[in-house]
């Protein structure tokens, strides 16, 4: 046996020398064993492998087995654990709904045919109802229209008042018709109708006579080359002939008509001639141009 190195740095003692030879002639024939430490090293190394790789195969398994039970457990899961349905605690206001297993109508049951849903207890069936009938006429205009309307009725009144002869006496306008007028004079009262409505297109209806009605037409043009038919007839109801004037202005038909008083009295109020003077009037033609331009409904401007 080799001494170790620092051993040589101290004495030794006449007891240790004795005690060394004694230790190397005991055990000197023997043969030395083999080194045990790289064997445990090896051994070691073996056993840690050995338990990582258990570590490994246990984490694969528990992961597996958790994935796995996920997909078996996962649907029941959400959608929670099953329940029996309530038993209503008494009849239901609706109607129940058919079962999709039942093949045969109950006896207590009508035949099952289609019904509309029950909308619930408010409720009601719906029933025919009469429709409300449609107003024969439009309404009547607003408050800002009918202030336009009466304004407009009012400079035609003045105008014509102007431009008629005198024996018409004062022209106003009457109740809400917006075509009539009426000139008074003493308690003579002649009727004075004008109307301008949205005329169509084409040519203006032919004019003739018709003897049985006792109706004349003459033809004339005014101002620009405008036509006019100019026609005479005895008055509506009137003792007494009615004179009117029809002509094409802009986009729009103009009828202007004098007829004398219900008695007769006061004789023809007008002639042909003034019926023209009046439309070839510029103070006339600016009112006509006005309406034809805004015609309204129930209006002087489109009646």
């Amino acid at each position: 046996m080799t001494p170790e190195p620092y051993e040589r740095l101290s004495p030794r003692s006449p007891d240790e020398e004795l005690f060394r030879d004694a230790l190397h002639r005991a055990v000197g024939p023997l043969s030395l064993q083999p080194d045990l430490v790289a064997d445990a090293v090896r051994e070691g190394r073996r056993r840690r492998a050995r338990t990582r790789a258990f570590a490994v195969a246990g984490a694969f398994v528990a992961v597996t087995a958790v994935t796995l039970g996920l997909a078996v457990l996962g649907p029941w899961l959400l959608a929670g654990p099953e329940t029996d349905p309530a038993v209503p605690a008494g009849p239901s206001l609706s109607s129940p709904a058919p079962s999709p297993r039942r093949t045969e109508p109950h006896p207590e049951m009508p035949s099952p045919t289609p019904t509309p849903e029950s909308k619930g207890p408010t409720a009601e069936p719906t029933t025919p109802t009469t429709s409300t009938p449609l107003l024969s006429a439009p309404p009547g205009p607003g408050p800002e229209e009918a202030t336009r309307l009466e304004d407009f009725r009012q400079r035609v009144a003045r105008a014509l008042d102007a431009l008629l002869p005198a024996s018409i006496g004062t022209v106003l306008p009457v109740g809400d018709d917006a075509r009539s007028y009426q000139g008074r004079r003493g308690g003579i009262v002649h009727s004075v109708r004008l109307s301008v409505r949205p005329g169509q297109e084409g040519a203006a209806p032919a004019c003739r006579d018709i003897p049985e009605k006792r109706l004349t037409c003459e033809v004339l043009t005014l101002d620009d080359g405008i036509p006019g038919h100019l026609f005479r007839r005895p008055a509506a109801g009137r003792t007494g002939t009615e004179v009117s004037l029809r002509y094409r202005s802009g986009r729009s038909t103009v009828a202007l008509s004098v007829s004398p008083a219900p008695s007769g009295a006061g004789g023809a109020p007008v002639t042909a001639g003034d019926l023209v003077r009046v439309a070839r009037s510029p103070r006339f033609g600016d009112l006509i141009a006005y309406a034809d331009e805004h015609p309204v409904s129930r209006s002087g401007a489109a009646s």
